[in-house]
This record gives C-alpha cells, structure tokens and sequence, in this order.
C-alpha cells in the first residue's frame, strides 16, 4: 500500500500517478508493464516513485484495490437487491457491464490482474475469498429453496466463476445487455429444452 508520502502529493500530482499507472496496467499485464514508462507519462523521477512505493508490485496492487473498490460501487446494488439468487447474479453481471463501459481502464486493470502468471498468491487469496462469499450466499439460496440442494456448492462454484470471468473478460467484445440474460439463462436452466408458461 501506499506510503504517507504519496498522500502528502499536492492532489494533482497524485492523480497524475494514478492515472498513468491504470494507463499502463491496463495495457500491460503485471509481467510487462513498466515502472519508467509510468513515471515518464506521469513526469516524475523513477526513484520519486519508491518514496511513496516499496516496488512495482505496491503499487500494482494498490491500483487493482482501486479498479475493485470503483466496481463494488456497481455491484454493491445487486447484493442490496431482496431477491432470489438468480436475480441478484443477473444485477451482479449487469452492473459489472455498466462498470466496464463506464470506467473501461479499470476494467482491464482487474481483467489482467486474474490473467498473471507471478501473481499466483494473491490470485489464490482472491479466488479463496470470492469462493468464501460465494458459498455463503448459496447456502442462503439452497436453504430457501431455490437451488438444487443435491449440488456441489463447490462445483457450483466451479461453474459460475468460470463462466463469469468469461463474461466479464469478453464485455468488450460485443456483449451486450441481452446476451448477458443469455448466458445467465443457461446457468440457471441448462441446455434442456424449456415448456412455454
């Protein structure tokens, strides 16, 4: 995180860092991006940049808890939502669409984030802790009826985290509002073919 230096910067000069750091990392994943070319967009000296983080991986981490705390602002509504499970994933991937168009940088910043080959730790604690959440709001789910209590919460799990990281890494290549129903709607019914109401 962040030294006390770096929240001493005049304003400007912090949002300078900032931006250009989400610039880069959004174009780069962690393994490519460069510390010089940030400091170059962002007119600073290279070791300005270690007063106010210990290395590279500070800093990257503190712009992906931005990109994370900008996208809760989003989905936070669906998980406000008094609604069955199925209701609240399909706000829960609505919103991050909105997210994704409104703030698309930052939208690359977390996409890149899951996509790192050294990161591998903080991949594994950030899996283990959605997976944490997950379970939690699908027992609620199976305990209300709404969800086959014969399946592996686990598999679940499974199914919905790869498909909506799948989602959410494709959002701007075309999808769009409708195919997002789509693709919800075959996690919640399957394949099977459906009887009109």
């Amino acid at each position: 995180m962040p030294k006390v230096t770096f929240f001493n910067l005049d304003p400007e000069k912090r949002q300078a860092v900032v931006e250009a750091s989400v610039k880069e990392f959004a174009e780069h994943p962690y393994e490519q991006a460069s510390l010089s070319r940030i400091v170059e967009n962002c007119g600073i000296a290279k070791g300005s940049m270690y007063q106010y983080f210990e290395d590279k991986l500070d800093l990257y981490l503190y712009i992906v808890d931005l990109a994370y705390e900008q996208k809760r602002t989003y989905v936070s509504q669906a998980f406000s939502l008094d609604a069955d499970i199925f209701t609240v994933l399909d706000e829960y991937y609505r919103q991050s669409y909105l997210f994704a168009k409104d703030f698309p940088l930052l939208h690359q910043v977390a996409n890149n984030f899951w996509d790192s080959r050294v990161l591998l730790p903080q991949i594994e604690e950030g899996r283990i802790d959605r997976s944490r959440d997950f379970l939690k709001f699908l027992e609620v789910a199976i305990a209300s009826g709404a969800v086959n209590p014969n399946l592996d919460p686990q598999a679940v799990f499974f199914v919905y985290h790869a498909v909506g990281k799948d989602l959410v890494d494709h959002f701007e290549q075309g999808a769009n509002d409708e195919y997002i129903g789509q693709v919800l709607d075959v996690l919640r019914y399957g394949l099977q073919v459906r009887k009109e109401d």
